[in-house]
């Protein structure tokens, strides 16, 4: 809707729709890469060059990593933790480490606005990815919500958000671009710890955020005789993980379809 994007973007016509999560932490957010039997490569392993958003090479290198890691433990017919555990030290010798290391504090500098983040960034610049501090300590995203009312929860479908399906469009129209695809009577592959939450203490204290954040509005807050409840349409699902990352409790867990179902995103 910026007037320089919107000069780009008229004229133009929808024809794919995409949505997907992205490590943006870095080096410094690198989960335990090596368990028993395992290695987590990519994205997983938040190997993302969060400055220039580009990740694809460095999860090629990783699985190079990886495959040289896995093909040394095979040899000794053991691939217990320990022995898998010379992978980060494979990473941490190649180049993989030499670029994300200079950028490990680019996108935590923005958690106070676009001006402090970017005399970060610049600051980072002339002292080798070093930036305002080292490491840039920041809380999760979840914690950053503002506390909602309950009066503000959206139940009233009518009131969501429509587009003006020229440059914006409405999320079920998103979703039908994504191609995305579930077979309809398997299980929900969206899983939820405890419903309570979702029907109670996140009502309170966050109001649902997740039928905000999910660009696909798998999560919809119902209301019948017993109440408010969470519902979960999974068939429109596009697979960018945002609820897993971000609901405040650690509540919703993502697994994978039956079938191989979800988006199908065709020439993006």
């Amino acid at each position: 809707m910026h007037p320089f994007v919107r000069r780009i973007l008229e004229g133009g016509k929808l024809v794919r729709y995409g949505a997907k999560a992205i490590p943006e932490g870095g080096w410094c957010s690198m989960p335990h890469t090596y368990v028993d039997g395992g290695l987590i490569i990519g994205d997983a392993a938040s190997l993302l060059n969060s400055q220039k958003l580009k990740g694809i090479h460095i999860a090629i290198k990783s699985g190079m990593l990886a495959a040289e890691t896995i093909y040394e433990a095979l040899a000794t017919c053991d691939t217990s933790e320990k022995t898998l555990s010379t992978f980060p030290q494979k990473i941490e010798s190649s180049w993989i480490k030499e670029e994300l290391w200079e950028v490990r504090n680019f996108h935590q500098g923005f958690r106070h606005g676009l001006w402090a983040g970017l005399l970060n960034a610049g600051l980072q610049l002339v002292s080798g990815g070093r930036g305002l501090s080292d490491p840039l300590r920041v809380g999760p995203g979840n914690q950053e919500y503002q506390i909602l009312h309950r009066d503000l929860i959206v139940v009233d479908q009518s009131d969501r958000f429509k587009g003006d399906d020229v440059l914006t469009f409405d999320r079920l129209t998103d979703v039908y671009y994504s191609g995305t695809r579930h077979e309809e009577d398997q299980p929900s592959h969206l899983h939820i710890s405890d419903w309570n939450i979702c029907a109670d203490r996140c009502v309170r204290e966050y109001g649902n955020p997740c039928q905000y954040y999910c660009p696909a509005a798998v999560y919809e807050m119902a209301t019948d005789k017993s109440g408010i409840h969470l519902k979960i349409n999974a068939a429109n699902c596009v697979h960018c993980k945002a609820c897993d990352i971000a609901d405040p409790y650690g509540n919703i867990t993502w697994v994978p379809p039956e079938g191989g179902g979800g988006p199908n995103y065709e020439g993006m």
